[in-house]
């Protein structure tokens, strides 16, 4: 359980820092052009890098707990089957236990199954997220060189092809189960799962105003990895041959 929290914690900072960084960046966009701010390209800029990463901490932090749950049942099977041949080599003698240790070289060990790296699904979804919304292209642009017209477009592309990929891949639902703006009682705050803002004083329960729902992942549809390396193209290079 230990293990598990120590991954757990580690994701969650690189999470934070990662797109902390995006966010600052999308913040500084409207900082520099506040006409955002009078439509929706604003909250846009700047709301979209928390999501992507809630999204990418819920994906690598639930495979990493699978591995770890896959290598402690590993671990439990060769417990198991040491305890119990420990008594009965005490019991048998010498020829006896030579013949059990011909037996042992036979037996297969058990198999850890096979499950993508949390590395290679990281890069297969922003590979995803390029290839039908072309994400990584508008984060690497200089937006200052377009007019708003353009940026508009632009972020309305990005925003249809990166929503199609999550629902393609993601099953997503609500942390709190509630309607948005209403009132709620928190028993048990895990600081991963649940957020308190505002003048928080005290011990559980906490009462207050639901303001964002929050989202987690219930199941994940990821495509077969295709590429020869485990961290390998996010988007191929496009030639026109002439």
């Amino acid at each position: 359980m230990s293990q598990k929290r120590g991954v757990g914690v580690q994701l969650f900072f690189i999470t934070v820092f990662i797109f902390g960084i995006l966010t600052a960046i999308g913040g500084a966009v409207v900082y520099y052009h506040q006409e955002f701010l009078k439509n929706w390209m604003g909250p846009a800029l700047i709301g979209a890098p928390p999501v992507l990463g809630i999204i990418f901490f819920i994906i690598t932090n639930s495979l990493f707990n699978s591995r770890l749950k896959e290598l402690e049942q590993v671990d439990k099977t060769k417990k198991v089957s040491k305890e119990k041949k420990a008594p009965e080599a005490k019991k048998e003698e010498k020829p006896k236990v030579e013949k059990k240790k011909e037996e042992l070289k036979v037996t297969p060990a058990p198999v850890v199954p096979e499950g993508p790296d949390p590395e290679t699904v990281v890069v297969q979804f922003l590979g995803l997220l390029q290839k039908e919304g072309r994400l990584i292209d508008f984060l690497q642009e200089d937006l200052d060189l377009y007019d708003d017209a353009q940026i508009g477009a632009s972020v309305r592309e990005v925003h249809r092809g990166c929503k199609q990929v999550i629902d393609q891949v993601l099953k997503l639902a609500p942390v709190i189960d509630a309607e948005e703006g209403s009132q709620v009682e928190i028993d048990e705050v895990d600081p991963i799962r649940i957020k308190l803002v505002g003048n928080v004083k005290g011990k559980p329960p906490f009462r207050g105003v639901l303001r964002h729902c929050g989202w987690r992942c219930v199941e994940i549809k990821l495509p077969k990895w295709q590429a020869k390396e485990k961290l390998d193209v996010l988007a191929p290079a496009e030639v026109e041959i002439q």
